[in-house]
This record gives C-alpha cells, sequence and structure tokens, in this order.
C-alpha cells in the first residue's frame, strides 16, 4: 500500500515522540514533535523560514515544528521515498539507501526496526508494529493529554462515546489522515452534527497546532466576558467557559448566544457581587428602595441572570415594580407615571421624621412601619387612601414614646415648666 507523505509524517511523529510537540530526549536532548537535535534547528529554519529560530522557539511553537521539519523531511520523500526518507531521517541522508540494513545503531535499534517501525505505524502494509522509540517518550497520550492537545474538554469527549472511542483509536492505532476522516464522517455525529462544527474538528486531527490555537484564543475572550459578567472562577464555571469556547470556535456562537449561556452561571451567594451582574443587580435594588417595593434575594439573582442573559431589561423590572408601587401607593399613580419615585414624593415626610425624632440621617425610609402608615392612610371622612397631612403626621411623632427621649421634648418640657412658675410669680 502507497504510504502518503501525510501518512509518512504522522509514522515519524508516533515513532518518534508519540505526538507530542513538547517532548525532550533527556539523553540526546532531540526536541519536540519529530525529536529534532538542537543543533539542527538554527540551519534547518534557515534553510526552510530563511531566518534562523533557537531551539527554544522551536520547542515553543507547534506550528514551526510543523513547518521546519515537513520542509526538511519533503525533500527526503521526494528523493528516497518513505523508507529512504525514514533511514535518512534516523541515521543521516548518506544512510538512506541503508533501509534492510540489520546492524544495530547507537542507543538505538537497527535502521531496518526503525524504518519497519515508522512505516507501520503510518499504515504501511506488511510493517512491523513499533516495539523501539528513539527518543524514549510514551507513545500513547492519555485522553486528559489528548483533549489538552486538541483543545477539547474532556467532558466534551466523554460526552460523545462515538468519538472518545475514535480518538482513542487515533492515537493508540496511528490512523492515516484519510482513514480518520472516513471514520468520522461514518459517525452518527458526524451525520447530525453542522458543517462548520465537522470541519474543526477534522482540524483538531489535521492541523492541531492551529486548532489548539484557535481554541485558546477562543477560551481567552469567552473568560474575559465571564469576568465582565461577573462569573466566579470555580471548577464548574471553569468547564462551563471551556464549554463555551468550543461553542464559540466550533459552532460559531456570537456575543448573543455567549451572553445567554453564561448569564445562567452568575452566582449571588453571600452578597458578593462583581462586575456587570452586580451592576444590574444593585440598579435594580436601589430602585425598589426607592419604590418602597420589596422583592426577595431570589428574584434579585433570577431576574438579574435573565438581563444578563439578554432575556429582559431592567426596564421590564422596574416596570414591574412600578406597577407594584401604583398598587401601594394608588395616590401617587400620576407623579409615579411622571417619573418621580415614592421616595421623592415622601421626602418631607422622610425629613420630618428624622428630626423630630432626632433619628440619624438616613435611618428613616420607606419600609419603616410609621412612613408606610402615613403614606397609606386611610381619610375617616372618605374611606380613600390617601396621604396623612403633614401637619398632622408631625403631631402624631410627637405623640410618640421616641419623642419624650429626645432633647426637642425635654426642652419643650423644661419651657413649659418655666411658664408655669413664671405665672405662679416665681423667679427662676
Amino acid at each position: 500500500m502507497a504510504i502518503t507523505f501525510e501518512q509518512f509524517m504522522r509514522g515519524i511523529s508516533i515513532q518518534e515522540s508519540g505526538g507530542s510537540y513538547s517532548a525532550v530526549n533527556s539523553g540526546s536532548g532531540a526536541l519536540g514533535k519529530y525529536q529534532v537535535m538542537p543543533s539542527n534547528v538554527a540551519g534547518w529554519s534557515r534553510q526552510v523560514l530563511g531566518y534562523s529560530i533557537t531551539p527554544s522557539q522551536f520547542l515553543h511553537s507547534p506550528q514551526l515544528q510543523e513547518k521546519i521539519v515537513s520542509g526538511i523531511l519533503h525533500g527526503y520523500y521526494n528523493k528516497w521515498g518513505p523508507r529512504g526518507a525514514a533511514a535518512a531521517w534516523y541515521a543521516g541522508p548518506g544512510n538512506h539507501n541503508l533501509d534492510m540494513s540489520t546492524r544495530s545503531q547507537p542507543g538505538g535499534p537497527s535502521i531496518k526496526q526503525y524504518v519497519d517501525s515508522v512505516i507501520g505505524h503510518a499504515g504501511g502494509a506488511g510493517a512491523v508494529s513499533s516495539s523501539y522509540s528513539y527518543s524514549g517518550a510514551a507513545p500513547k497520550l492519555s485522553m486528559s493529554e489528548l483533549a489538552e492537545q486538541y483543545g477539547f474538554t474532556s467532558s466534551f469527549l466523554n460526552a460523545n462515546p462515538e468519538l472518545k472511542n475514535l480518538f482513542g483509536d487515533m492515537v493508540s492505532k496511528g490512523y492515516s489522515k484519510d482513514m480518520f476522516q472516513a471514520k468520522l464522517r461514518n459517525t452518527k455525529w458526524w451525520k447530525t452534527h453542522s458543517d462548520k462544527e465537522r470541519q474543526y474538528l477534522t482540524q483538531t486531527y489535521t492541523d492541531p497546532a492551529t486548532a489548539k490555537q484557535n481554541f485558546n484564543a477562543a477560551y481567552i475572550s469567552v473568560h474575559q466576558l465571564a469576568e465582565q459578567l461577573g462569573i466566579k472562577d470555580t471548577k464548574f464555571t471553569k468547564a462551563r467557559i471551556q464549554e463555551a469556547a468550543y461553542n464559540v470556535v466550533a459552532k460559531g456562537w456570537s456575543d448573543g448566544q455567549l451572553r445567554n449561556y453564561l448569564g445562567q452561571y452568575v452566582y449571588f451567594d453571600g452578597g458578593d457581587f462583581e462586575g456587570q451582574g452586580a451592576d444590574t443587580q444593585n440598579e435594580l435594588r436601589s430602585y425598589a428602595y426607592s419604590m418602597g417595593v420589596h422583592m426577595s434575594d431570589k428574584w434579585y439573582a433570577d431576574n438579574t441572570r435573565k438581563v444578563l442573559r439578554g432575556l429582559a431589561t431592567t426596564s421590564d423590572y422596574k416596570n414591574d415594580m412600578l406597577r407594584q408601587a401604583k398598587a401601594m401607593f394608588p395616590q401617587f399613580s400620576k407623579q409615579l407615571d411622571a417619573g418621580q419615585t415614592v421616595s421623592d414624593i415622601a421626602s418631607p415626610y422622610l425629613q420630618s421624621m428624622a428630626q423630630i425624632l432626632e433619628l440619624p440621617s438616613g435611618s428613616v425610609n420607606l419600609f419603616d412601619p410609621t412612613i408606610k402608615k402615613a403614606l397609606q392612610y386611610k381619610n375617616p371622612g372618605t374611606l380613600q387612601t390617601e396621604t396623612k397631612p403633614l401637619w398632622q403626621f408631625e403631631n402624631d411623632l410627637r405623640a410618640d414614646p421616641r419623642w419624650k427621649q429626645t432633647k426637642n421634648a425635654q426642652d419643650s418640657m423644661m419651657q413649659i415648666g418655666h411658664q408655669v412658675l413664671s405665672d405662679f410669680g416665681f423667679k427662676y
């Protein structure tokens, strides 16, 4: 069976490192997925790229590894075919014709054993399965390493048994690009998902470096939006952010779709609010306070999330609170419809109560029973709900037991006492 160049590259990568871009040979210092010697990096990069890079730059860039090695190996492959190219990669270009040599090599198998193993990984017929590894790297990836390398979350693979099995076989058996795509197209998942998502999943195998780069960029963007919304970093929310990043890169989710998804994970436990979630909830709470309306913590949390998700606006909920305020204070309906708040209208009563009872500034609000009673006063003559006249409200405050404890009350009593004594002719 003819081996394509892509299959050949795959065979070399599995033989050398098990497909790991970060592999470093502890003995020789060979680098990356194809185990390039550090001394070759400068010359090969200049030959392929037109400029030199350092071994560190090579190791930390999957894209550069692919481009440089592909450029060098393509020349070998075109000149000598897959067996000769494998021999040249292992023993040097001068030994490209020794692919059948059984002589042991220093620190490794014979050239024939190495070449047979590469051809086996590449999918060649009658090849020997690999039991040799020049780099000493593990030939297989774990599922968690697989998920990381290809930009998936483990939960994504675990939720799709077909794909989990397919990717597991891909790593352990070294599928060629064509074989992988053929098997992928035959899955139920392929037949029930969009073309964009299918293209991304194919890319994760055929060009994993680019796929991972795209996923990481999406993750950063999604994480920034999550922080703006006020989502706290927990193990649970990080997994949700990863899922959202996958949906961005694989399904093309819009900002609106992202907000709808992420907004449901903004929590307000313990009163520790952040980001847009905090701004939205504080706006709703402030309006409710100014209208004398009480809402539960659950109401605020649920409806703040709806606002963040784009399912409603703060105006929607302010209108709900406005209707409640008008039901409690029908006499203020016209002023409230004109844009005033109950707090604005009740300001003289709030100020009088604070002043007469000598209460701290800001301690009197619309939820105080004395204030509510004055604002919901039933006129005994008409039996209509209206606001108690301010003069009557202030007189009633002086009958409040709290008034007797004030300096105003004590001064008033002293003045009355002095007047009585004066009326009896006493001097003081």
